[in-house]
């Protein structure tokens, strides 16, 4: 298939970015990515401007932690090597300057999840996860910081406390109504008591939030893959299935970590019988290849080939929630993720439009016009990638 399923996330951050604007001197707060995206030069700028606050008032929790957000991206968007040690200077003036604050036990846990990994020990680890609990019970209306409060409480599983910040998330109206939508709808068509792995913070907390906070599909487990790389997730996901621990990664290459997700994947589907899914987003390993049957925005897992095209026009016609394509009445707080993660539509829903363009005119005309509205309303992205994406319906 000529156009590939995207995950929302940025890809090209020198695409129809926000630009630094000249002779702003004003600190800005510092978002993740996945709602704002900016140019390496206006991270370059605001780490400038928030480092002349921490050496004004070094005790600001705010300052040290907007700081290390501007570095943290600074560093992901300009190195190709993504060599931390600029990160591990902020981490460690920032330690020293406030310990045992809220700023101090976050920025550990960050530096421990990107940059401390392997100089650890599992001890270490779970002190600075316990820590990081504490920070949330610090301030547990920090809505800025709920994804991050959201990845800390997958890896220990406390439900009661992770249930309570999705529901202050959701209440806060600053998740996007959009993600959620396109959420409800890889989930709808699932059966009982389902898996499903999705690849990232768009795709996990949307339906972590519709469990959470909504109460939809609480029988089914979401399992982030690529944190399945963590001991301490793969504990608790183990736990909340019910069956043994998968081994660890030694993984030294990306095709060992592959290889070795791929067995961990297919242990979690195994030993635990449920039907197993995979999003849109997630990354499809190579022995998988000839057993994903795609359902829609989903695909699920079976070594038995099935009718799948007859179950992706069940959930097209009579389970998708699809008005919010054409219009909503809420303002879009992920404008970098939301419109572009809609794209997925067309490839998954491909071939459903070839059978209606053969078999059903009406509904033909209907998806079609679905179709060419998701790429008109996506913005952010280059004009010949959104060619692709109509020559797709169009072939």
């Amino acid at each position: 298939m000529a156009v590939v399923t995207v995950a929302g996330a940025a890809t090209n951050v020198n695409s129809g970015l926000k630009a630094m604007t000249e002779g702003d001197d004003t600190p800005r707060r510092i978002v993740s990515f996945v709602k704002e995206e900016h140019t390496p030069e206006w991270y370059a700028h605001q780490m400038a401007l928030w480092r002349k606050v921490t050496e004004r008032e070094p005790k600001n929790d705010e300052a040290w932690l907007n700081l290390y957000h501007a570095t943290r991206y600074h560093i992901m968007f300009t190195d190709e090597q993504e060599d931390y040690t600029p990160l591990t200077a902020v981490w460690k003036t920032a330690h020293e300057a406030i310990p045992d604050s809220y700023a101090d036990y976050v920025l550990t846990y960050f530096h421990d999840k990107f940059v401390g990994i392997r100089e650890m020990d599992e001890s270490a680890h779970e002190r600075v996860l316990q820590n990081m609990v504490k920070a949330i019970r610090m301030q547990p209306d920090k809505v800025e910081a709920y994804p991050e409060y959201v990845a800390c409480l997958m890896m220990t599983g406390d439900e009661e406390l992770m249930n309570d910040i999705l529901h202050r998330w959701y209440e806060s109206g600053t998740y996007s109504a959009n993600l959620l939508n396109y959420a409800y709808n890889e989930m709808v068509g699932l059966e009982p008591r389902a898996i499903i792995f999705t690849n990232g913070d768009v795709d996990t907390f949307s339906k972590l939030i519709l469990q959470g906070a909504k109460g939809l599909f609480a029988d089914v487990q979401v399992v982030c893959s690529p944190m399945l790389h963590f001991t301490r997730y793969r504990e608790t996901i183990c736990r909340q299935l019910g069956i043994s621990l998968t081994p660890p990664s030694d993984a030294a290459t990306a095709e060992d970590y592959d290889r070795w997700l791929e067995k961990a994947q297919l242990a979690i589907i195994e030993q635990t019988g449920r039907p197993a899914y995979f999003c849109a987003t997630a990354e499809r390993m190579p022995s998988f290849a000839d057993k994903l049957y795609s359902e829609g925005l989903v695909s699920r897992y079976s070594p038995r080939r099935y009718d799948n095209l007859a179950v992706k026009q069940r959930n097209y016609e009579k389970r998708y929630l699809l008005d919010y394509l054409f219009e909503t009445f809420v303002p879009e707080t992920y404008e970098a993720s939301a419109y572009r993660l809609n794209l997925n539509y067309i490839p998954c829903l491909k071939s459903l439009i070839d059978w209606y363009k053969q078999n059903d005119k009406a509904r033909y005309k209907e998806l079609y016009g679905m179709m060419m509205t998701i790429i008109r309303r996506t913005e952010n992205i280059p004009d010949e990638k959104k060619q692709l994406y109509y020559d797709e319906i169009n072939r």
